[in-house]
């Protein structure tokens, strides 16, 4: 099941980071070695919001958007021992 994280609200023109924390998914020993991630918005097409990792910290760069409404990011990371935890950002985007 999916971690789920609500942002702050962000304007259309925003470029913003978003710090995932995986460490309450990471087993011991275990590191994020790698992530992914899938904006979904309220309407149009999907994209992908650049990813940077720092285990157990995953950085999500979103923006800037073209539509308003709850925006949908989801973060799945690979972890070192396979395991593929999943954490849903919603971003509130009303200006």
């Amino acid at each position: 099941m999916a971690k789920i994280v609500r942002a702050d609200q962000q304007a259309m023109s925003e470029v913003k980071d978003y710090f995932i924390d995986f460490t309450e998914s990471l087993p011991t020993g275990a590191t994020v070695a790698s992530a992914t991630a899938t904006q979904a918005p309220p309407r149009g097409s999907a994209s992908s919001p650049a990813v940077a990792v720092a285990s157990p910290v995953v950085t999500v760069t979103f923006g800037p958007l073209s539509v308003t409404g709850d925006h949908r990011v989801d973060i799945l990371a690979t972890l070192s021992d396979g395991e593929k935890p999943l954490v849903r950002l919603w971003v509130p985007v009303h200006f």
